[in-house]
């Protein structure tokens, strides 16, 4: 059983208009760690990296057992490094690991969200990863208009539903030519909502909650000077964040 878990995390790139955006799925299915990883390579990435939040949140979104595979692991017990290539940091061991130098991959621990090192022929279910690329768009557009640049460029307006997510986007808005960019947050039938059909959890308005905008002031735009989201007219014309397919490198 495969479960998608609705968690994006942005990594920066080089670059201050790009980002790579991660999105974890849950495979309840038990393997050794290199046919996870191959499993993942084939319907997916690669096994997932994790930084410490995503760790934490990888653990609440799965109930099936008390350990993961994830991404992580060496070949001489000294030089770790993740399956998918990335630079993430991992600093969140639990205490004593790694401890010996025959476990030579990694899981996650449900209890606390720590890494453990053990040995790679053991039978756990994993974490799958699928990564997107978050591009700013320096082309001004209606909010209508930037939706639909997305769609047929790219895949959709960006959604942003977490506080890393929203760093991730303001450090992106340096290059903007507007003071305000587009994201994928509309207000329609008396509710806001993100245009990839998630509910707005996590919130960053500015002046707290926003619950009902004047009427032409319908769309939500990223304030990259004050850090914050705020309602604007849809007709105005702003820079926008685009999600687009990240391009898998071949693995030999």
């Amino acid at each position: 059983m495969k479960a998608s878990v609705s968690l994006y995390l942005f990594l920066s790139l080089c670059g201050l208009s790009s980002a790579l955006l991660r999105k974890h799925f849950y495979v309840n299915e038990k393997l050794f760690w290199q046919d996870a990883q191959k499993y993942c390579r084939e319907h997916h990435d690669d096994l997932s990296t994790a930084s410490s939040q995503e760790a934490q949140q990888l653990t609440i979104n799965q109930n099936f057992s008390d350990r993961f595979w994830v991404g992580l692991n060496t070949l001489n017990s000294t030089e770790w490094i993740w399956s998918g290539g990335e630079k993430e940091a991992f600093d969140y061991w639990n205490a004593g690991e790694p401890n010996t130098n025959y476990e030579l991959c990694t899981a996650i621990l449900k209890s606390n969200s720590k890494l453990i090192n053990v040995v790679c022929n053991r039978n756990y279910s994993f974490y799958c990863m699928e990564r997107f690329g978050l591009i700013l768009v320096q082309d001004s557009k209606t909010w209508e208009e930037a939706l639909d640049y997305c769609r047929q460029n790219y895949i959709d307006l960006v959604s942003i539903d977490s506080s890393r997510i929203m760093a991730e986007a303001i450090n992106n808005t340096m290059t903007s030519q507007t003071a305000n960019v587009w994201i994928g947050l509309r207000f329609l039938a008396g509710h806001w909502f993100w245009v990839n059909g998630g509910n707005v959890e996590y919130k960053a308005w500015s002046g707290g909650e926003l619950q009902c905008p004047s009427k032409n002031l319908q769309c939500a735009a990223l304030d990259k000077d004050n850090n914050v989201w705020k309602p604007e007219d849809c007709e105005k014309r702003l820079n926008f964040f685009c999600l687009k397919e990240y391009k898998k490198p071949e693995i030999f």
